[in-house]
């Protein structure tokens, strides 16, 4: 099925002003945000929650390795080239992205942990162990950060099943971040 990927002329009236935001945040709509306009409650959502991921207590660089984590565990491609693409432009080592586009450790371990963390969380739905929640926090994270590590995969989970369902076509500024999950088609290195 095709979903149409509205701009700011065409999109719905109430979602104009969320594609605005979009604009204003990513400088440019990107094609996610533009599918999204179909339904402007997901659209205003995502877009609101985006927001508060920033102001959480994970850095920059933190929030990519959780988003790219979830896009790794539910198989992506667009998130997996758009995140990649964002995490670089935030100053992610190319070492650290490519070790998430590949699922491969990251050499710092209290990172290595968030991604660890993460990755639990999504496979096991939620139901983590109390040992697994013990080791996070060994690496020096605190109970704050176990929640809002549940605030970066909500929304992953609202971009990532939308791209599944709508096909999204990857933007021209994410092409040289093209990704497949490894041993499934080829991979494109960063």
């Amino acid at each position: 099925m095709e979903f149409t990927i509205y701009t700011i002329d065409t999109a719905p009236e109430d979602s104009k002003a969320a594609l605005v935001h979009a604009q204003q945040t990513f400088g440019f709509i990107p094609n996610l945000e533009g599918v999204f306009a179909q339904a402007p409650a997901l659209l205003k959502g995502s877009m609101t929650l985006w927001d508060l991921f920033t102001t959480t207590s994970f850095s920059p660089i933190e929030q990519q390795i959780i988003y790219l984590t979830v896009n790794y565990e539910h198989e992506c491609h667009y998130c997996m080239a758009a995140h990649s693409g964002l995490a670089k432009m935030m100053g992610m080592k190319s070492e650290d992205i490519q070790a998430l586009r590949d699922n491969t450790p990251l050499k710092e371990p209290k990172l290595q942990a968030l991604r660890c963390f993460t990755q639990r969380i999504v496979q096991a739905r939620g139901w983590v162990e109390d040992a697994e929640i013990q080791e996070f926090l060994a690496v020096g994270y605190g109970k704050q950060q176990v929640l809002e590590v549940i605030l970066g995969i909500a929304i992953k989970v609202m971009h990532n099943y939308t791209n599944h369902i709508a096909k999204t076509p990857l933007d021209k500024p994410f092409q040289p971040y093209i990704w497949s999950k490894p041993g499934i088609e080829s991979v494109n290195s960063i």
